[in-house]
């Protein structure tokens, strides 16, 4: 995913679409702006070149606030920050976009029930999967249009396009995330030793004070993020104040 800052135009902010960008920049005098692969770039440029940086009692309130969100279509809001220039880190993940998928459904569920089944199989398909450029698919909140069904030439089956708002859920680097451990490997935490032979399997602090096993609940921080196709890898840090042991 690009993101634009936009430095000078009708709106200073951080936009994750060049349709809202255009229409800060598009006709604006001297406007200024550039695109980026993350936030915490684009959000550095218009912190470096926005009017504001130079004193400039115009700029418009949304820049002026604390609260500096990333903008996107429908409002949907992707990130916010609070306190940008001393915590520099996100405060949301989580968002609702819209999203698109195909149904595939075979003749015997076509009836009085062939809505319904499209709905739970949308459910079944979307829920719990993950696509690089969105993220994980937490949940599906309305389904806005099912569309006419195609059927398959020689196969009967029949694919509906549906069209649905969705809460998907996307790691950004530097920040702070609660997490489960599920493995217990020889990837050490720098201040912790592993512990193989136990039952089961654990990290120790030097003094013994704090365990870490699998099930255990930490908070961490994001330090950098892999993106694919069909997936979203992130490398977390429990070594910062404040991270590490939540509860067991």
């Amino acid at each position: 995913m690009s993101y634009y800052a936009v430095a000078n135009g009708r709106n200073v902010g951080v936009y994750d679409n060049w349709e809202d960008c255009k229409e800060q920049v598009n006709g604006y005098s001297k406007n200024d702006f550039r695109k980026f692969d993350t936030p915490d770039q684009a959000w550095d440029y218009v912190d470096q070149r926005s009017p504001s940086s130079s004193g400039n009692k115009y700029v418009n309130d949304s820049y002026k606030s604390n609260n500096k969100a990333i903008a996107c279509k429908n409002d949907n809001q992707v990130a916010l920050r609070n306190n940008y220039k001393e915590a520099r880190a996100y405060q949301r993940t989580d968002y609702m976009i819209s999203l698109e998928h195909e149904i595939l459904l075979h003749p015997r569920y076509f009836g009085p029930q062939l809505l319904d089944t499209v709905k739970q199989k949308l459910y079944t398909e979307v829920e719990g999967t993950c696509t690089g450029k969105y993220g994980f698919v937490v949940a599906v909140t309305t389904i806005d249009n099912i569309g006419a069904g195609i059927i398959q030439p020689g196969q009967g089956f029949v694919v509906y396009p549906v069209k649905y708002k969705a809460i998907v859920f996307r790691p950004f680097k530097g920040e702070v995330l609660d997490a489960i451990v599920t493995q217990v490997n020889k990837s050490i935490p720098e201040d912790m030793q592993f512990c193989p032979n136990v039952n089961p399997a654990c990290y120790k602090s030097k003094e013994e004070d704090v365990v870490i096993q699998a099930d255990d609940e930490i908070r961490l921080k994001i330090v950098g993020t892999r993106v694919d196709a069909t997936g979203i890898f992130a490398i977390g840090t429990l070594m910062d104040d404040y991270l590490g042991l939540v509860c067991n």
